[in-house]
């Protein structure tokens, strides 16, 4: 078995070398550079450590992108090239907080949206004026009527600046909402019978812990674990979470101990894995994916329409993933193995995302299909504490928050999404069933007062206050 594994692996490497090189191609067309902002950042001569080190950074500086691969421990390298025309590599791992991989593009001036007089068109034009204001390169929006189960949608912009229109079907990381949808996995496995997000998680991990920590607490941020390293490897998760050192000294489980954690999530997709010996991402596909009818994975590698998959944009407009390389996302396929994409890999369009969440909001049906009990709904739905972050205050759920006299209803339960650029917000109204989710790529960051992105709120409000009169 082990001589197989290598054999795939060295098999899967070459295939890499192949892909790479025809990305390469594909994407360079455009100029976009590497600008790595620190010195002694090693550049080697291959994608891997195992590669010579020909030279080192000595200050701040630019160069010409020519393609991305990963090496064998699923590492993502940049090819990049001098401004001599010398050619190395560096990875993203070491110095993705010290890179910045980036394709300005000076942006046409936006075109003013008429609006026609009907509601759908004057909603059309809060989006389109609110992406302008927020210097968007692409806005996505789905929402769901509560009362007939309608789907509307809006797009601004580009999936591909310059390129390609962003449409209702664009794929899209959709950051840290993926934690509403490991939630759904844990419930759904509790329904099951699979396991007790109640119960102490030493019991699926076979070692005492330091805490009794539990998925609930995983995923209220309420573990006490401390915000570590993110290992890929159940062995080594293992070793971190049974050690004392790695908690602080709050009460478990209480308000006071809440901390945003994606390494909690992380620990927490990894115990699923482990309770029910099953990848989560198949699990996933399985008991919520496929019984809603979407092309959607915690993998952008896994989706099936590939050329849907949009470019991500920072802020300043800088590219921080493509398409090329986000096919390569991939679950390890070992039980255990595969948590850190869990935390904000989940990849789809609003649409899609806007079905998961109407499918709560419809207490857990769906087209007819009960993808999830009442109960288990409900379960997701406790309102356990009062939490605090950025200014804004909300009752913490498993997984999910709920804010109140949000958007013209009496509340919504809601997650966010940050990274990669992707400014993210996906809701429902428990009362009425209407679901909105904003996805935006190179929006500007700030934020309202409820600690909401400010784009993603102001188009939400449109949509709420106005879905029942379109």
């Amino acid at each position: 078995m082990k001589i197989m594994k290598k054999v795939a692996s060295v098999i899967l490497s070459c295939a890499l070398v192949i892909s790479a090189s025809v990305v390469a191609r594909a994407e360079t067309e455009t100029p976009y550079y590497i600008r790595i902002l620190s010195k002694n950042v090693n550049i080697r001569s291959g994608p891997g450590v195992s590669y010579e080190i020909t030279a080192r950074t000595k200050k701040a500086s630019s160069f010409t992108y020519l393609g991305a691969q990963f090496d064998d421990f699923d590492i993502l390298w940049y090819k990049l090239e001098d401004k001599t025309g010398r050619v190395g590599w560096v990875s993203s791992d070491f110095s993705r907080r010290y890179i910045k991989k980036a394709y300005m593009p000076e942006l046409d001036a936006p075109e003013e949206f008429v609006s026609d007089g009907t509601v759908y068109s004057d909603i059309m034009k809060v989006v389109n004026d609110t992406a302008i204001k927020s210097n968007a390169i692409g806005v996505q929006v789905a929402a769901i009527r509560g009362s007939d189960g309608k789907v509307f949608d809006w797009t601004y912009g580009y999936s591909r600046y310059g390129e390609k229109a962003i449409g209702n079907a664009t794929k899209i990381r959709a950051a840290s909402i993926s934690k509403v949808a490991v939630a759904i996995c844990a419930v759904k496995m509790q329904e099951q019978g699979i396991l007790d997000i109640n119960k102490k998680i030493s019991k699926y991990w076979g070692e005492k812990l330091p805490k009794p920590v539990s998925l609930a607490t995983l995923l209220t941020h309420t573990s006490t674990l401390g915000y570590l390293s993110m290992k890929q490897d159940k062995e080594k998760i293992l070793d971190q979470i049974t050690k004392a050192g790695n908690y602080t000294d709050k009460k478990i489980g209480t308000a006071a101990s809440w901390y945003y954690n994606n390494y909690a999530t992380s620990v927490a997709a990894a115990t699923l894995e482990v309770a029910s010996g099953t990848v989560l991402e198949d699990y996933a596909q399985e008991n919520l994916f496929k019984p809603l009818g979407v092309d959607m994975s915690f993998f952008s590698g896994n989706i099936e329409k590939q050329s849907r998959l949009a470019t991500l944009y920072e802020a300043d407009h800088g590219v921080e993933l493509l398409p090329g390389e986000a096919k390569y996302v991939l679950p390890d396929g070992i039980v255990g193995n595969n948590s850190g994409n869990y935390v904000g890999g989940l990849t789809g369009s609003a649409r899609d995302v806007a079905k998961m969440f109407y499918m709560l909001a419809n207490d857990g049906m769906f087209k007819n299909e009960q993808i999830l009990a009442p109960e288990t709904v409900e379960m997701l739905e406790k309102r356990y504490f009062t939490a605090s972050e950025y200014g804004g205050k909300f009752k913490q759920c498993i997984g999910l928050r709920y804010g109140k006299e949000r958007y013209g209803t009496s509340g919504v339960y809601y997650h966010t999404g940050n990274a990669y650029g992707v400014i993210a917000l996906a809701s429902y109204d428990p009362e009425t069933k209407n679901t909105v989710v904003v996805f935006t790529t190179g929006a500007s960051h700030s934020r309202d007062d409820d600690g909401v992105y400010s784009v993603c709120s102001t188009i939400a409000d449109s949509v709420y206050r106005n879905i029942d009169l379109i």
